[in-house]
């Protein structure tokens, strides 16, 4: 109890760090969420009413809380304003930064920065061109650049106050307040804090591609992916133990050597081709061996008795299983061959022959357990692998799973999808990782966190 205590003691503290991994990678990838979750029509009134369209910005903003500071605290240069958060157009607020970052009077820059906003958004005069560069150079944040384009704006009444105040910009520029930093203290109202009690609670927002409920998608997918890696997983093992002690009792010999050489050969053969041959050549009738149905899970007609289901089920899942299975039958075996010959120069083993059992009573009875370490180390590792799926044999057998959804969502760039996603097979690693040591203990009490059962006692 005490192990297994000290072990779980760790888990928060990983799910806390996974947690912040996850939401800083989120936070860096360098797109527009509110922009991408706004209805066509109203993402239409940015070239006909840009004021409009910046009012529904700031909405929707505001009900995705991108108007609050990202963490409990903040370490940045003293010059920046505790209120950029508040800007909430991403080109907008980079460009404010990088102004105040060169020019150090945040005074200065907000002045540009409101004369700028307004005449962008103001209705067009006699050339209609004006306003939309105005609108460009909000989204400019290299300082050099922003000075040549205003430096070329056509004179009037609307770009010279635009001009003016770029100029105060240089003429008040207090690069002083650039040296010293700034740390801030935003308590519980951040982004992160409320997305993580989001995530506690299970409210896992919606996808960008359909609006659905995240965790409805991923719940649909997941159940199909458990199917297939499960029944994977069960392949794997009931082909490599088995092969593994029998090659390991017969080490050496032709058995051995061919067994091994077979599944070498096999480990060899990528799966995503081998799916690929066999999905053309046995699911489709242009080569007669049209023994297999090549796309889906299948479909149960309502009322099918037990065995019509299996066979619906088991004819679209055995190639994919198959596919998914056989490269893993090399590694697991090999792994346990390798435990299983060490333990079979024990004594325990010689002093069980010598009582009379045999050879199939030694491996199956005493060596099986003590050489399936390495057993455990891979069902820890192949937790997060049922969750995840595989992208490669799902896309080529058209099953909706995991892999599926993890691939629709990385080239739809549907971000909450992906880092949930991504956030569980996290998670399940870290559960994997803490179930591997668990069995460890079981299998062998010596185990122990930071002590050993058998200790040197101290010289006297």
């Amino acid at each position: 109890m005490r192990y297994f205590l000290l072990r779980l003691a760790r888990l928060p503290l990983s799910l806390l760090l996974l947690s912040l991994l996850c939401f800083g990678l989120r936070a860096l990838v360098p797109d527009d969420r509110v922009a991408a979750q706004l209805p066509a029509a109203e993402a239409r009134l940015a070239e006909q009413d840009p004021a409009a369209y910046d009012r529904s910005y700031r909405r929707a903003a505001a009900r995705l809380g991108l108007d609050r500071p990202a963490f409990y605290l903040t370490l940045a240069n003293g010059a920046l304003p505790d209120t950029l958060h508040r800007i909430v157009r991403p080109g907008e607020r980079a460009m404010v930064r990088a102004l105040t970052l060169r020019y150090g009077n945040w005074a200065a820059v907000q002045d540009y920065y409101r004369t700028l906003r307004r005449a962008a958004h103001a209705p067009a005069a006699a050339d209609p061109g004006v306003p939309l560069r105005l609108r460009r150079l909000l989204l400019q944040d290299d300082p050099d650049r922003v000075a040549a384009t205003v430096a070329d704006l056509p004179p009037g009444a609307t770009t010279a106050a635009v001009v003016r105040a770029h100029h105060d910009l240089g003429a008040r520029a207090d690069r002083a307040a650039l040296l010293l930093p700034a740390l801030r203290w935003w308590g519980t109202d951040n982004r992160y804090h409320h997305w993580l009690t989001d995530l506690l609670a299970g409210r896992l927002g919606r996808s960008y591609a359909d609006q659905r409920p995240v965790g409805e998608k991923i719940g649909r997918a997941l159940g199909y992916t458990l199917w297939l890696n499960g029944l994977a997983l069960l392949l794997v093992f009931a082909v490599a133990i088995p092969v593994g002690l029998t090659t390991a009792g017969r080490a050496g010999g032709r058995y051995d050597r061919w067994t091994s050489l077979g599944l070498f050969v096999l480990f060899g053969v990528p799966s995503f081709w081998a799916a690929t041959l066999l999905a053309n050549f046995l699911t489709t009738p242009a080569y007669g061996l049209d023994w297999f149905p090549s796309m889906g899970f299948g479909t149960v007609p309502p009322g099918a008795g037990w065995w019509q289901a299996f066979r619906i089920r088991a004819s679209h899942l055995f190639l994919p299983v198959l596919c998914l299975a056989y490269p893993s039958w090399a590694y697991v075996s090999r792994q346990l061959r390798r435990s299983a010959v060490r333990e079979l120069a024990q004594p325990y083993v010689r002093t069980a022959r010598l009582t009379g059992l045999s050879p199939r009573r030694v491996l199956w009875g005493h060596v099986l357990r003590n050489a399936s370490f390495p057993l455990v180390t891979i069902l820890g590792g192949l937790l997060p692998a049922l969750l995840a799926g595989s992208v490669l044999i799902e896309r080529i057998f058209n099953l909706p799973g995991m892999g599926q959804l993890l691939y629709e969502a990385a080239l739809g760039r549907d971000w909450p999808v992906l880092l949930t996603v991504v956030l569980l097979t996290g998670v399940l690693t870290t559960l994997g990782l803490l179930l591997a040591d668990l069995a460890y203990a079981l299998l062998d009490p010596r185990v122990r966190l930071g002590n050993f059962a058998h200790r040197t006692p101290p010289a006297r």
